[in-house]
């Protein structure tokens, strides 16, 4: 495939317009390198270090037909990376209401979910780290005695995100395992968890992220992902056209949507420590977990962070080193559901971080 639309933006307030060029350079390389490699078809990338979004930079094509550029203003599912905005819209609310802890059961603040067995001894960071025992589509992995994991969208009949319609989704569904004896990553388990927010803080939390984390950071392309995108898949390495419906009826784990740039300054907001009073208790260890804490995933000593987004026309990643002395982050958009975005980044964080060489 050919790449001739590159649209870029880029700051930098410690380096000098020569070593900056000069980086600039070594970036497109690595990423243009990357999307020949996987037939990747549009991406938007961006880094953050020293407290700034140091590079943005759009590549490739949104449509490919009619030659649409991705450009810093294209709009990418973030998928499942909603559930690391959503943990830290959660530790927020603990933050600042008394009244809402992580040790909270969830029937504390939801009043539609169910008291009684096993199902209401589920705890708000059972949510969060992905211990309720509740199910994850119909998927089965750690889910083997569940012989019937069904699910229907129609039951959200909600143009945008409706807290009671998420949760009826899979209310009746056992569950998987008693709450805090086993791990199953779930996005339903985060709708829930979306319901407890809307609970403690007397808000929706649709607007609780508005008002706690948009509008503070200035993430003005935010949204609900409630139209029709569009993406690539590939099959034998020939492209085909794949297309992604409303997802805001799981916004809490997989429904917000936004420019590179808006997930940058997240990123940014992150990794600088500016959104959180604790900003490291995202990636707590969890006795049980491998590798996710609350929201994200983590390196047994938290030196690199992350957590990856999957959708039927996308991918996405964020992934912050809040241990290097420059606080880097790289979030990475791909309109190609086949991409390898791990992959990119790794490559990218060599420009910025010396370390071993890894193979791939």
């Amino acid at each position: 495939m050919f790449y001739a639309a590159i649209t870029g933006l880029w700051m930098a307030v410690f380096a000098s317009p020569a070593t900056l060029a000069q980086t600039a350079e070594q970036i497109d390389a690595v990423v243009l390198d990357e999307m020949a490699r996987q037939n990747i078809v549009g991406m938007a990338v961006g880094i953050v270090k020293n407290g700034n979004i140091y590079y943005a930079s759009g590549y490739g094509h949104a449509d490919l037909e009619r030659k649409v550029p991705v450009t810093t203003n294209t709009i990418f599912r973030w998928s499942s990376v909603s559930k690391t905005l959503t943990a830290a819209a959660a530790l927020k609310l603990a933050e600042e209401n008394p009244d809402f802890s992580l040790n909270d059961k969830v029937t504390q603040h939801v009043s539609y979910w169910p008291e009684h067995g096993n199902k209401g001894s589920i705890r708000i960071r059972h949510l969060l780290s992905n211990r309720s025992g509740i199910i994850h589509y119909t998927q089965r992995k750690n889910c083997y005695q569940n012989h019937s994991p069904r699910y229907t969208r129609s039951k959200h009949s909600s143009k945008y995100y409706n807290a009671r319609q998420a949760v009826e989704v899979f209310r009746n569904q056992k569950l998987c395992f008693d709450p805090g004896t086993g791990y199953k990553y779930s996005t339903f388990g985060y709708s829930l968890l979306g319901s407890a927010i809307e609970g403690g803080s007397g808000t929706s939390y649709a607007n609780w992220v508005r008002d706690r984390i948009k509008r503070p950071l200035g993430m003005s392309s935010l949204q609900q992902a409630i139209g029709t995108r569009k993406g690539f898949d590939q099959e034998g390495h020939i492209l085909k056209t794949v297309f992604a419906g409303n997802s805001a009826w799981k916004l809490p784990g997989g429904g917000w949507e936004s420019s590179i740039l808006d997930l940058a300054k997240f990123a940014n907001a992150l990794v600088q420590g500016r959104l959180l009073n604790d900003t490291g208790r995202l990636w707590t260890t969890v006795a049980g977990n491998i590798t996710y804490g609350y929201g994200i995933n983590h390196a047994f000593d938290n030196s690199k962070v992350w957590h990856r987004g999957r959708n039927d026309n996308s991918q996405s990643l964020l992934y912050l080193y809040p241990g290097s002395a420059d606080r880097l982050g790289i979030v990475l958009m791909s309109n190609s559901v086949h991409s390898n975005p791990m992959r990119i980044a790794h490559h990218l964080a060599d420009l910025f971080i010396h370390r071993p060489r890894t193979r791939y």
